[in-house]
């Protein structure tokens, strides 16, 4: 048998190799025909096991060698045997402890997974690196995550872990409902290690942050506007559009935002019916997913619908009647529907064998006119009409007496509400006229009182003179109310009527469905829903 090689040294320390040097030992008087290289690996003492790694054969004269295929920054001792033809040589004396240098991680992540977190996050997972697979210092070993939109020619953006033992990172500030892909390697103080296979997750849903564009209004009648758009910019719908909401209301008055739902996203114009004529409205569009309503578009857009012809005029009194003349006073129609160029004036004695009518035209800013030459203690009829570009409107009628002895009208008589004219959020009122005190009653006013309070408030001041009954509207359900009348001529107002009986409005479902407040998880099967 040959003897054991003798003075192993150890140079050219890198991260996966060494060099030994040694001094062949008794050769047993024939050649060397291989040279075998054990190692104690990562710990080392007397104790602890040898491994093979590394042979070389044919090489008799040798007198060194490399070992490959060793970790990085791992600790090692060496011992050689020569080995001839008879056998095995006895093991050399164990070299030097050594420490191979580091090297970048040779493996990624393993498990890597992303899902959704919110609508601006994804939540990513891995299995973080073994220890024996670190290759250099463990404090100065974590991770790189790298995330970009899908689709994007940009580079994305990374974050540096510094945690070796972390397995979790939450991705924040991302865009609502937008793919991502991320990928995730490990690094230490050398460099770093290979990329994971990149995995994808998309963030939630939420509200479209901004309206469509390219708003427009094109007035079609006098009571409609046709509304166009364009799609929202697709980077700012986070989500599916599942329709348009046309958002309008007169410019400058208290109204409420009137809304003309647009179901689905093929359809990107609506024709907005029933509008008053000769309005000013201000438009606004937004799109909706199913998690809510987007910003509307910016700024409004004004359109008005076209001219038509106008209303009547309202509010005539006669403030002054003598035995032969009188003095009555108007104001503008409350819907003009357009510019008013002109009134027109009529009258003639209120019997049926009269036809001959008198006939006056006026300027639009006129708003009393004094007639004399009148037949004393006799009914006269008024007429008064205004005119637009697109004609004369209705007439305003109204009853006058040629006498001195005008007053006050009398008091209604007490209201009275059927029970089976009450509804939930409405109810008929009718009541008998009083006197009119030699002048006709101009309009009625109705008051309302909501139960138990004391505070009476006007529902409507201009109830056509005619009437003897009245819908009063906008009442609470199941509600408990009471109701009075007074009767206006041109002398002044009546007493206000007796009160009518209390009464109770019906029952009505809910206006409005809770607010959901939040929903969170609960369970691999459920969710907790907490509302208001």
């Amino acid at each position: 048998l040959p003897g054991p090689p003798t003075n192993i040294a150890i140079t050219n320390i890198g991260p996966r190799s060494v060099n030994l040097q040694f001094k062949p030992g008794y050769d047993g008087k024939t050649s060397i025909s291989r040279w075998l290289v054990e190692a104690q690996v990562g710990v080392v003492g007397e104790n602890e096991d040898w491994l093979m790694v590394h042979q070389v054969s044919n090489e008799p004269e040798a007198r060194s060698l490399e070992v490959p295929g060793l970790n990085p920054y791992t600790f090692y001792r060496f011992r050689m045997h020569q080995v001839n033809i008879v056998g095995n040589s006895p093991s050399s004396q164990p070299s030097r402890k050594i420490q191979t240098l580091p090297a970048p991680p040779d493996m990624a992540p393993a498990n890597v997974t992303l899902r959704t977190a919110s609508e601006t996050s994804l939540w990513l997972r891995w299995m973080p690196l073994p220890e024996w697979e670190y290759n250099g210092n463990a404090e100065q070993v974590g991770y790189r995550v790298q995330y970009y939109r899908v689709g994007s020619q940009g580079r994305g953006l990374t974050h540096i872990i510094t945690d070796r033992l972390e397995r979790e990172f939450t991705i924040e500030d991302l865009e609502e409902w937008t793919e991502y892909e991320v990928r995730v390697q490990a690094v230490n103080g050398i460099g770093m290690g290979p990329w994971s296979q990149p995995v994808r997750g998309r963030t939630r849903e939420s509200v479209p942050s901004c309206g469509p564009t390219n708003v427009s209004a094109f007035a079609t009648t006098s009571s409609s506007i046709l509304v166009r758009w364009f799609e929202v910019p697709e980077h700012d719908r986070n989500g599916l559009i599942l329709g348009y909401k046309v958002m309008y209301k007169e410019k400058d008055s208290d109204s409420a935002v009137r809304f003309w739902m647009v179901e689905g996203n093929a359809s990107h114009s609506v024709q907005l019916t029933s509008l008053g004529k000769y309005v000013l409205y201000e438009i606004q569009v937004l799109a909706f997913t199913r998690i809510g309503d987007g910003r509307p578009s910016s700024p409004p857009i004004l359109e008005r619908t076209l001219d038509d012809v106008p209303g009547p005029p309202v509010g005539i009194l006669f403030p002054e009647v003598r035995t032969t003349s009188v003095r009555l006073i108007w104001q503008s129609p409350a819907h003009p529907n357009g510019i008013i160029l002109a009134y027109q004036i009529t009258y003639h004695l209120n019997s049926t064998n009269s036809n001959a009518a008198t006939v006056d035209v006026l300027n639009p800013s006129t708003r009393q006119y004094t007639v004399t030459n009148l037949k004393p203690e006799s009914v006269y009829v008024f007429r008064i009409t205004a005119q637009t570009r697109k004609g004369w409107g209705d007439a305003a009628e109204a009853l006058v007496v040629t006498t001195e002895k005008r007053a006050r009208p009398q008091p209604t008589s007490r209201p009275i509400v059927p029970q089976k004219d009450v509804e939930s959020r409405q109810v008929l009122l009718s009541w008998e006229p009083g006197s009119d005190g030699l002048s006709p009653v101009r309009y009625y006013t109705v008051q309302q009182k909501e139960l138990p309070e004391n505070n009476w408030t006007v529902h409507s001041a201009s109830v056509n003179h005619e009437a003897t009954s009245y819908i009063v509207s906008r009442l609470k359900p199941f509600t408990s109310y009471q109701f009075r009348v007074k009767a206006t001529n041109d002398i002044g107002d009546s007493e206000y009527s007796e009160e009518s009986e209390a009464i109770t409005t019906l029952q009505d479902a809910p206006d409005e469905a809770p607010t959901i407040l939040s929903v969170t998880p609960h369970t691999t099967t459920s969710v907790l829903i907490r509302w208001q």
